[in-house]
This record gives structure tokens, C-alpha cells and sequence, in this order.
């Protein structure tokens, strides 16, 4: 890991002199720990009390701190952060709300997603890593999660929380966001997002841990309406923004040399017993060069992709218990890592692995997360060195799926989980499924054997995808070869937002009962019996 770099942090301010008094010794002290040219910007919004003469006043005291407050008229927060964020002077510049309702800590951990990659990482109080201290009240949640679905179909699908006061990016990413926004209110956050996206640059959720105070100035129906009323102008401003091409995140590199997909093999890098060793040797592809390039290009920008990483985070969400997802999470079979960065777990204890070289420098270099290359059969993790594994349509491409369930039960921690996705119904073969290199689709009943007979104990299991059933028959029976029934080709901007209401539709079922038909298998299962025996090996 680098040197910390030099911060700049932007605390806006609008009437706020006890909260700010409250919080400002925690901000210097943060401050202090960041290297020279660090710096405390607390920005102004033409308050009309005396927040102001407090800032200045504790400034005054403050000698060896590099601070400034910026003085302005009363234009909104968005013009607050963006007036600060363009006066920055550190490596990487970030934000966040004077009460702290997401701790300093959090912050530098969102930070340390942006080091990692060249990304605006932001805390989401929406992901399964998250957790909420202090919630709102059912009314604002409500409200909240209304807006954010408004903002999903519109601006920013498959960011689950566009709100949360704290992002973080290197100083010459805001200076490509910022010479497009326009936004001054509240709705800034999601205008970002948006120009971002549409500039290239990777958005990295983050699950923080945060805590609501009550003493929020942002009044449901003024405020709340005027966010709605935000939505077209930003779409506007959007579409006038022109991607650079030169600097935008591509996945060129990555592709041209593809030789592998997802479920070939897996490693893993970092700390805490976890092998630092990238040179682990790779093992053979299950598909093409030419659709492991799809299947890469298709990478989190793909509904299905979105859809599935959903599932995933709330099955952890409902599921794996709050105290349990503070270890690392190995996707094994990663990929270029698309997936897994959307589960918005803290990039310094989130693992991609996967059998391909390729890929796994594509998740290095794209996203926020540690990747390395292995195989699943010999996991270079110590033993019970992790806290969560994903295998995300993985074990149905292999002959011996028992010896890659037996090595996620070796490296997992005592009381451990793993999260398993595979394909459903023997009835959807087709030859997209050998295109894919499938070896097999599963039910409900074959999956629990194998996971039991590996020692895990399933917890919960239910189809998800319901609502493609039919179209994926349909289109597997009418259409004339494997390559097109992948469908991966099968998007659009509607379709696109059709399958993002249809998924959280679908989520709200599956979080009460299981469902009978899907085109996948999704299954939770803790570690909760005897080793392998040697029989079993």
C-alpha cells in the first residue's frame, strides 16, 4: 500500500455553529494525521447565525493545522462542496457532513478506494457491508428509497445510495467531474454520479458505517420535491457532457488478451493470513477469447450483472449477521471483478480472484479491489483466513465443483459463509450453456447435497431471476445458435430500467419466502460441519 497521500477534506456549513463547535477538534485531529499539504476547508454557505465567527475563532487557535474557511452567499450545499472541492490543493480531495453522521474512519476508508483505482468512491449506506447505527425515521427511509429508485431509472442504475454525505476521488478526477456540474442543492450528489459515469470514470459504493442525527435541516416536502424537480435538468446536463476518450476507464487491455472467464480458478492478496503472492499460476479457460471479451465488456454496465449483484447483496444483508461482515470477502471466480466491486464491500478486505491473468489485472486496474490469480482446486488463502466467499455462477462450469466447495470451506473462518449462485432447471439447457461452458444446471435439492456433503449447512435457497423464465426459454428455443442465446447482446436503455424494477420487485418477495422457479439458484450457507474427510477427498 502507498504513502497516505496529501487530503484536502470540505465540510460544508449552513448554520451550523453547535454542531460545528461539537465536531471541530475530530476534524483537525484527522487532519493532523495526513501528510503535509493535507488540508481543512470548511466551506460557508452564507449562514445567518454565527457559524462563521466559530470557524474562524477555532481556526485562530489552530496554528500548526493547514485550515481555511471559505466565505459565501447562500446558494445551496452542491455550490458549497464544488467551491470547495475546486479550491483543494491535496492529492485527493473528498467531503462530508459537519454532524459526521459518517465517521472520520469511514472516510479514509472510502479514501482508500479512490488510491486504489481512479475512481469516486462514495459511502452507501445501501450495501451489505453497511451499517446503520442510528436509523431514520420509517417515514424519511421510505422516502429515501423512493428517490433513490427515481434516480436508478434515471441518472445513476445500480448505485443504491446516491445520498451519503461522504465521497472521495484524486484531485484531477474532481477536476473532470467538476467542469460539468452545474447542480447547487441538494441533488449535487446524484449530478456527479451522473457526469461520471458518463465521463467513464468507475462510481465505487463503499458500505459505511453511519449514524443518523436528528437534527437534519432537510425539511421532507420543500426539500425532498425540489430533489425530484432536479432530475430533468440533470439529464440535460448530462447529455452535454462529452466523454474524453483519451483518459476515460476502458477495458481494451483487458479484453484483447482474454483467454479466461469467470469460474476458472481463483487466488487471493492482501493481509490478516491472506497470501501477498500474485504470481500463483493461472489455470486454463472455460470459455473463448472472443466471448471472455464479451463477457468482460458486459462488466457491471449489464443489467444482468446489476440484477445479480443485487440479489447477492441483500441475501448477505438479510442473512449473514452484521457482526460477521467485518472479515474479508473472496469472490472466487471474480472475473474482471464487475460484480464484486457492486457489492460495496471496503476495498482493503475485498478480494477478486479468478484463473485468468488478464482478468484479474482488469479488476486491479478498474477497480477499487485486491485481485489476484489462482486456482480453485488449491486456494493459495490460509486456512480460515476469510470471513465470506462468494462463488457467483462458478461451480456449474467445473467437473469436480466438490474439491473448489471443500477449499472455500478449508479457507473460511469457523462459523464462516458462502454465497453460491449457479444456473436452474434442466429444462433451460441449451447451447448458450455450452457456449458458456457449462457442465451442468442444478435444482434446489442437488445444490443443498453438495454444499452439505462439503460441510456447509444451506440457510436459505430460492430462485431469483423469475421474471426472465419465459423470455430465456423463449429466446434459447427460437433463436438460431449459442452465441445469440446468450444474450448479452439483448439490452437497452428501457430494458435496462425495466429489469432494475423488476429486480427490486422481485427482492421484495425473496426477502419473505423462497421461490419455486428462476433462472438461478441463489443459496446461503454457513460453515457449520466436520472437515472433508478423506473418503470425500
Amino acid at each position: 500500500m502507498r504513502e497516505r497521500p496529501s487530503f484536502s477534506l470540505i465540510v460544508p456549513v449552513f448554520n451550523e455553529e453547535d454542531r460545528f463547535s461539537e465536531r471541530a477538534a475530530e476534524l483537525a485531529e484527522f487532519i493532523r494525521g495526513f501528510p503535509v499539504g493535507s488540508e481543512l476547508l470548511v466551506v460557508d454557505d452564507g449562514s445567518s447565525d454565527g457559524t462563521a465567527e466559530v470557524v474562524e475563532g477555532f481556526l485562530a487557535g489552530e496554528l500548526e493545522l493547514r485550515a481555511k474557511l471559505l466565505r459565501r452567499p447562500h446558494q445551496g450545499k452542491g455550490a458549497a462542496v464544488r467551491a470547495g472541492l475546486l479550491a483543494a490543493t491535496g492529492e485527493y480531495a473528498g467531503y462530508c457532513d459537519v454532524d459526521l453522521s459518517t465517521p472520520l474512519g469511514q472516510v479514509e476508508v472510502i479514501l482508500a478506494a479512490a488510491c486504489r483505482a481512479p475512481v469516486l468512491a462514495i459511502g452507501s449506506r445501501g450495501v451489505a457491508a453497511a451499517r446503520l447505527r442510528k436509523r431514520q425515521s420509517r417515514l424519511r427511509e421510505r422516502l429515501g428509497r423512493g428517490y433513490n429508485r427515481l434516480v436508478q431509472l434515471t441518472l445513476a442504475p445500480g448505485v443504491a445510495d446516491t445520498q451519503c454525505g461522504a465521497k472521495v476521488a484524486a484531485t484531477a478526477v474532481w477536476g473532470r467531474i467538476l467542469a460539468w456540474s452545474r447542480e447547487p442543492h441538494l441533488a449535487w450528489d446524484v449530478e456527479v454520479i451522473a457526469i461520471a459515469r458518463r465521463l467513464g470514470i468507475g462510481v465505487q459504493e463503499i458500505g459505511v458505517e453511519w449514524a443518523n442525527d436528528e437534527r437534519s435541516r432537510i425539511r421532507l416536502g420543500r426539500d425532498g420535491a425540489a430533489m425530484v424537480a432536479a432530475i430533468p435538468r440533470i439529464l440535460r446536463t448530462v447529455r452535454r457532457v462529452q466523454p474524453d476518450s483519451a483518459t476515460a476507464i476502458t477495458t481494451a487491455s483487458a479484453t484483447a488478451t482474454a483467454a479466461a472467464g469467470p469460474g476458472s480458478g481463483v487466488g487471493a492478496v492482501g493481509s490478516e493470513g491472506v497470501s501477498d503472492d500474485r504470481r500463483v499460476a493461472g489455470g486454463g479457460g472455460v470459455f473463448d477469447r472472443r466471448q471472455a471479451a464479451t463477457l468482460t465488456e458486459s462488466d457491471s454496465r449489464h443489467w444482468w450483472f446489476r440484477s445479480k449483484a443485487a440479489f447477492v447483496s441483500a441475501a448477505i444483508g438479510r442473512h449473514v449477521p452484521e457482526d460477521h461482515r467485518n472479515g474479508y470477502l473472496a469472490d472466487v471466480g471474480a472475473g474482471a471483478g464487475g460484480v464484486t466491486v457492486l457489492l460495496g464491500w471496503p476495498p482493503r478486505r475485498l478480494v477478486a480472484v479468478d484463473g485468468s491473468e488478464s482478468l484479474v489485472r482488469s479488476a486491479g486496474e478498474r477497480h477499487a479491489v485486491l485481485a489476484a490469480v489462482g486456482l480453485g482446486e488449491r486456494l493459495p488463502l490460509r486456512e480460515g483466513s476469510v470471513q465470506i466467499v462468494t462463488l457467483l455462477d462458478v461451480i456449474e462450469h467445473l467437473p469436480q465443483q466438490d474439491q473448489t466447495l471443500r477449499e472455500a470451506w478449508r479457507v473460511l473462518r469457523p462459523g464462516g459463509w458462502l454465497v453460491v449462485t449457479v444456473p436452474a432447471h434442466d429444462w433451460l439447457w441449451s447451447g448458450a450453456d455450452e457456449l458458456l461452458g457449462h457442465v451442468r444446471r442444478y435444482t434446489r435439492p442437488l445444490l443443498r447435497a453438495h454444499l452439505v456433503q462439503a460441510g456447509f449447512r444451506p440457510l436459505f435457497v430460492s430462485h431469483v431471476f423469475s421474471w426472465l423464465v419465459v423470455p430465456v426459454w423463449l429466446q434459447r428455443r427460437l433463436a438460431s445458435g449459442g452465441e445469440r442465446q446468450l444474450g448479452l447482446d439483448r439490452t437497452s436503455w428501457l430494458l435496462a430500467r425495466l429489469a432494475l424494477v423488476l429486480t427490486r420487485l422481485e427482492l421484495g418477495v425473496v426477502g419473505r419466502l423462497p421461490l419455486p422457479l428462476g433462472t438461478s439458484i441463489l443459496c446461503v450457507a454457513v460453515k457449520d460441519g466436520p472437515p472433508p474427510t478423506a473418503a470425500n477427498r
